[in-house]
């Protein structure tokens, strides 16, 4: 197989993703914005065959579409994940246009879980504007629908170290899910055939509430952990101390309505992702497990 080029490839979903392919002895190409993160063109990078891939960085800007053609040379399958943006739609579908232009037999796309049914919040609504310029392109496509990440509990550790946990998750409940299983998932749709024009919502286990949340929290440090996300004025004020004013207005959107609707899976959710994903998702109680372990040095 010729390069898997991931867009997004050096964050929290698309890192593990690249770990993902190399482990399968793919060669992947990362696109980045960075001068100082690329690889030389002629730099050796293992031809996937019997062993581990390699990973060349190679620069490149969803906001520049003519820095996207050489990165695409030579690459077959392409991991698009569009970051939070005030013009998150136009730049997916600048890199649909150029992966077509290069020829790429497939495209798996990283969206929202549920997205969808709530076509009110900004970023669900870029999800499914570059999910209509997907259908619309011709070249293979999957997408990978992840619901709201345990790994963002990470983001917290200084709250959750001072006895509080701040985020806005309300008491309707989210099927939240371990970034490692969006990455198998992905990896596997990528790499496997069968998943070609399917959605596949990625889910945990269990309905978690923000009760739930913060009692396994407070099992797993050893004391009691507050709950204060609700209150979405108070949280605005914090996000707004290092956020731009448009990406705090967004994820307030899409706040209100966890806290009204949640983001529930159906059984058709699970039944969906089983064939992608290949093997048991993983449980909230594990990953703070293991992150309290890490913080603290202990065994998990």
């Amino acid at each position: 197989m010729a390069y898997v080029l991931c867009v997004g490839g050096t964050g929290t979903v698309g890192s593990r993703v690249v770990e993902g392919l190399t482990a399968r002895g793919v060669s992947v190409r990362c696109l980045t914005r960075s001068a100082t993160r690329t690889t030389p063109p002629d730099a050796e990078v293992g031809d996937g065959e019997g062993g581990d891939g390699q990973v060349e960085f190679v620069q490149g800007d969803l906001e520049r579409p003519d820095t996207l053609g050489p990165a695409l040379e030579g690459v077959s399958r392409v991991h698009l994940l569009t970051a939070l943006h005030p013009h998150e739609a136009q730049l997916g579908a600048a890199a649909i246009a150029a992966a077509v232009e290069a020829g790429v037999e497939r495209i798996v796309f990283h969206s929202a879980h549920r997205a969808h049914a709530a076509p009110h919040i900004p970023h669900f609504a870029s999800k499914m504007e570059i999910l209509a310029a997907l259908e619309a392109s011709g070249v293979p496509w999957v997408t990978i629908e992840p619901n709201h990440y345990f790994q963002n509990d990470l983001w917290l550790r200084r709250s959750l170290e001072a006895g509080v946990y701040p985020a806005p998750l309300g008491g309707v409940g989210l099927h939240r899910v371990d970034v490692r299983d969006i990455a198998d998932a992905t990896v596997n749709a990528l790499l496997d055939d069968g998943h070609e024009g399917i959605r596949n919502p990625i889910i945990g286990p269990q309905l978690l509430t923000s009760e739930d949340v913060v009692r396994t929290w407070s099992e797993h440090l050893g004391r009691e952990i507050e709950y204060v996300g609700d209150d979405l004025d108070q949280w605005e004020a914090r996000a707004g101390r290092h956020l731009p004013d448009w990406l705090v207005g967004d994820l307030r959107v899409m706040s209100e309505h966890f806290l009204s609707d949640g983001l529930i899976a159906t059984e058709e959710d699970f039944a969906t992702m089983s064939h992608v994903l290949g093997h048991a998702p993983r449980v909230f109680d594990d990953f703070v497990a293991e992150t309290v372990a890490a913080w603290t040095g202990g065994d998990a």
